[in-house]
């Protein structure tokens, strides 16, 4: 065992001497000297950094040599002379000096101007390239493609316009690919499912469209994926759930629509989700969180999410942010039991239909926002600084709903309202069934006894009229005087008044 450790000990120092050894011998190619010499000019460096008399392999920040020949040049950071910094340029044409140049790292360095297509032709032993925040502009070069032996491509927070070219599919060797924060447009090649070493890919805040390609669920070493601030639409491919290796996945900020696919259950090793305004709608799948028992954040705000928050979310153990406002979700709060070892949670259920009395679990959240909720009943066991409880229904705290409000909420589900702890708690309505039976045998009722007072009105009235008409007919039998002499008709006899007036 003392012989194997003296062994491992032995080789250890053998490769730092050695890796000591290599750095410290001096630049002996002079082809290379003179191209660091005119890249130091064309980029106007500091003597500080590059000292024009030192050798460049010994002293000079930045660069990295083995057997006396430049493999790594890192700029990242470093500041122009005044004279530089009055026209600075993307001029480092004298890196195709450096043949067995592995690393280029400009980051942090200004290059105003575009990708040369030369640097897919010359520089074939570069492994990383780094241009993060050059102030590059222009397209990316579909020539790029011809680095076979690129491992790491840093091209974020440019203005590099136009197309992602599909030539980057041919990199089959990449492990980076970071085009965050540019200008660019169209849609992601399907060509980057042939990237099959890929951990890494960032192609947010870009202006990208169409569809996510469902063959990305084929890159089985993925660990961070984020397409979001984009404008990609349609709904989540399912074939993302294969992403097994998968770490974060961010696609908020875009048109994405449709259901969340209960395959992303397959995200086995998922620490981050953040799938934010979009246009997804429905419930989320119930059997989708338990199986990703390592969440630790979780983002699901504006969409047009339905039903029931999962169980699963309020008690996940290793669950430390969520954020599910802005949706139409609803139910109550559970009274569940917890781990005591539980990470202290920050909840955000703010602006959506969650109702009902408060319960315990609230005490295992360092912050939880519930505002723009129907919670109802006291909040006196939970009223603290870490809470937010705005525009509720509930008891003896400020700023709530209306009375008004809140009743019809819960009318509208059948339930009852306590009336913010008032007398006359508004009880739930009689089932829709029997309230409109009644209504209906009501209105026969009403109906018939309208009916019998219609036709009694009528009956009256015909026998006034009647009588009336009596009492003019025997008042205009004795009409006119009686002759003298004569004698008065005998009753029951008819008369003729034909010849009345001859």
């Amino acid at each position: 065992m003392v012989d194997e450790r003296s062994t491992v000990a032995l080789v250890i120092l053998f490769l730092l001497f050695h890796s000591t050894f290599e750095q410290s011998v001096p630049l002996s190619s002079h082809t290379e000297r003179e191209a660091i010499i005119q890249l130091r000019s064309s980029l106007g460096l500091r003597s500080r950094e590059w000292p024009i008399k030192a050798d460049p392999c010994l002293i000079w920040a930045g660069v990295q040599c083995q057997s006396g020949r430049v493999v790594g040049i890192n700029i990242s950071g470093f500041k122009r002379t005044r004279i530089g910094r009055q026209n600075p340029q993307f001029a480092v044409d004298a890196l195709v000096n450096f043949t067995l140049l592995v690393s280029f790292n400009a980051s942090r360095f200004l290059l105003p101007g575009s990708i040369p297509d030369w640097f897919g032709q010359r520089l074939m032993s570069l492994q990383v390239l780094d241009l993060r925040s050059c102030s590059i502009t222009g397209a990316i070069p579909y020539i790029l493609g011809n680095f076979t032996n690129l491992t790491a491509l840093y091209l974020s927070d440019n203005s590099l316009t136009g197309i992602i070219p599909s030539s980057l599919g041919q990199l089959s060797r990449l492990s980076v690919l970071d085009l965050s924060q540019n200008s660019l447009t169209g849609s992601i090649p399907s060509s980057i499912a042939s990237l099959g070493n890929l951990t890494f890919l960032d192609m947010s805040l870009n202006f990208l469209s169409g569809t996510i390609p469902p063959a990305i669920g084929t890159l089985s070493k993925l660990e961070f994926l984020n397409l979001s601030s984009n404008s990609l639409s349609s709904s989540i491919p399912g074939q993302l759930g294969d992403l097994s290796s998968l770490v974060s996945l961010d696609l908020s900020f875009n048109s994405l629509s449709g259901l969340v696919p209960p395959d992303l259950r397959g995200l086995r090793n998922l620490q981050k989700m953040v799938i934010g305004h979009n246009f997804l709608v429905g419930s989320l799948p119930s059997n989708l969180f338990p199986a990703l028992t390592q969440l630790q954040f979780i983002v699901l705000n504006h969409n047009n999410f339905t039903g029931e928050l999962p169980n699963i979310l309020w008690s996940m153990p290793e669950l430390q942010f969520l954020d599910a406002s802005g949706n139409n979700l609803t139910g109550t709060m559970p009274n569940l039991s917890f781990n005591a070892n539980a990470t202290a949670a920050v909840f955000n259920l703010s602006q959506n239909m969650f109702y009902g009395g408060l319960t315990s679990i609230l005490t295992r959240f360092s912050f939880i926002n519930l505002s723009g909720n129907y919670f109802q009943g006291s909040a006196s066991d939970y009223t603290r600084s870490n809470a937010s409880f705005d525009r509720n229904c509930l008891q003896n705290v400020s700023n709530q709903r209306t009375v008004a409000e809140c009743s019809s909420f819960y009318a509208e589900r059948g339930l009852t309202f306590d009336n913010f702890g008032l007398p006359n708690a508004t009880q739930p309505p009689a089932p829709a069934g029997k309230s409109h039976r009644s209504l209906i045998i009501l209105a026969v009722v009403l109906g018939g006894l309208g009916l019998i007072a219609l036709l009694v009105v009528v009956m009256v009235m015909l026998v006034v009229c009647i009588r009336k008409r009596g009492v003019t007919n025997q008042r205009g039998t004795g009409v006119g005087p009686v002759p003298t002499g004569g004698t008065p008709p005998t009753p029951g006899v008819s008369l003729n008044f034909s010849r009345l007036g001859e």
